[in-house]
């Protein structure tokens, strides 16, 4: 059957039978999220709730902690009140605080359902921008089985039901990488303002700037724009918003590479927050997780103690690798068409989270969709690299289904995913296109 269907897709006659199945998959897996959503209080969207609220208040919202008598619309009760540890939950940009200023607006529970919906709407936005872009029956099928294969694994669960933000960042990618392959918007200055934006929302995006000054120079005048307006406007709202994220992520960068996690503590929450009951805001599905940084690796090889003693990984020589095998990587690909050029360049900044001095947990993963999908639309036979996609998705299910606490088991299909980044990565170093 699966043999019948993958031949009649690349003979160019998708069966409707298909975009059925695919349909009933996407909807039993929206309806699991909701149900997630329903009995679980999306702990990593409330500090950006009431990271919002505070910016819009003009309370720094990276160092505010909850005290009894404050209002319950600032309370996140996952903040730790130990003065050991100086900073909040926000860990998010100004800028994107400042997208979720809609969803701050609204009861904690009703802005909960929102973002569900949200999260799926930018999802199938995403999917449906690359499938616009393919060109072959065989490349949207592709497509439109990693996705929904996606949507099972631990990766998506713990993005939908924490209401993370990184669907986001997909979707607005997937916009640039989109209109960047299409001859006629390719080099408009209006596409650069998705690449300035997403630079304001996340500061691994700046990578996308460097590929333009060698291949897409006349963008550059919209990044400049579109970060302007993307700085600009929470500025507004509170001035030094900047300057208190700055600092606030140079002290969780401390804390992070230091291992520091000191205990809260007693702290006590009144029984309700915004009407709903406390235990149901702090309450979150057991969904396997586990950091997978390159600190947590070295840290878990041992490599840090043995290189360093007592003292921290610091956070500039990962960063450098990272900043010098990208350089070099433009170099070694510079005389080859931008077009393929680009599933290498969303790898890279999929494999940038990896880098940063920060907690990275699976939800960083919907990146990849990106990755593959820039790979596929240019291919004219399924590129090897989506195969360890395919192979990571299964596994993810897994983890899921089986909530493992093994560590290794839990990151295999990130590391799975990883791999696939650097094949598509390095896969564009041995070929020499003429631009």
């Amino acid at each position: 059957m699966a043999a019948s269907l993958f031949s009649r897709a690349m003979s160019g006659a998708i069966p409707r039978g298909f975009w059925i199945a695919i349909g009933v998959a996407l909807f039993v897996s929206f309806v699991i999220d909701l149900a997630n959503t329903n009995a679980n209080g999306a702990i990593d969207l409330r500090n950006r709730i009431t990271g919002a609220r505070l910016l819009e208040s003009g309370i720094n919202p990276y160092t505010y902690k909850w005290h009894s008598g404050d209002p319950d619309i600032y309370c996140d009760v996952f903040n730790n009140p130990n003065p050991l540890v100086t900073v909040s939950k926000t860990t998010a940009s100004p800028a994107l605080l400042i997208l979720h200023a809609p969803l701050a607006a609204l009861p904690y529970r009703d802005g909960e359902f929102a973002w569900l919906f949200a999260q799926w709407a930018l999802l199938l936005g995403t999917g449906w921008l690359w499938l616009r872009a393919c060109t072959a029956d065989w490349q949207r099928m592709g497509l439109a089985l990693l996705l929904t294969g996606f949507t099972f694994t631990a990766a998506w669960r713990l993005h939908a039901e924490r209401g993370q933000s990184y669907v986001l960042l997909a979707f607005i990618f997937a916009a640039w990488l989109v209109l960047t392959l299409d001859r006629a918007w390719a080099r408009h200055w209006v596409v650069g303002i998705l690449a300035g934006v997403l630079i304001a929302l996340r500061p691994t995006f700046a990578l996308l700037v460097p590929f333009m000054a060698l291949h897409r120079r006349a963008q550059l005048i919209g990044v400049a724009f579109g970060l302007l307006v993307s700085v600009g406007l929470p500025v507004l709202v509170q001035q030094p918003c900047w300057t208190d994220y700055y600092a606030a992520m140079q002290v969780n960068s401390e804390l992070y590479r230091n291992d520091i996690n000191p205990r809260p503590g007693p702290h006590h929450y009144p029984p309700q927050i915004e009407g709903t009951p406390t235990l149901l805001i702090a309450k979150y599905a057991v969904i396997p997780y586990a950091d997978f940084s390159a600190f947590a690796l070295l840290r878990w090889l041992g490599v840090e103690h043995e290189w360093l003693g007592d003292q921290a990984w610091p956070a500039w020589p990962l960063l450098l690798v990272l900043a010098v095998g990208f350089v070099i990587w433009l170099a070694l690909t510079f005389r080859r068409a931008p077009e393929t050029l680009l599933a290498g360049l969303a790898a890279w900044i999929f494999l940038a989270d990896f880098f940063l001095p920060a907690y990275r947990d699976t939800y960083n993963d919907v990146l990849i969709l990106d990755v593959a999908a820039a790979g596929l639309v240019v291919a004219t036979k399924l590129p090897w690299a989506v195969w360890p996609i395919a192979l990571a998705l299964p596994f993810g299910l897994l983890v899921y289904v089986l909530a493992p606490e093994q560590v290794p088991f839990i990151n295999l299909p990130s590391a799975l995913l990883a791999i696939s980044a650097v094949m598509f990565m390095a896969i564009l170093v041995n070929r020499r296109d003429p631009v």
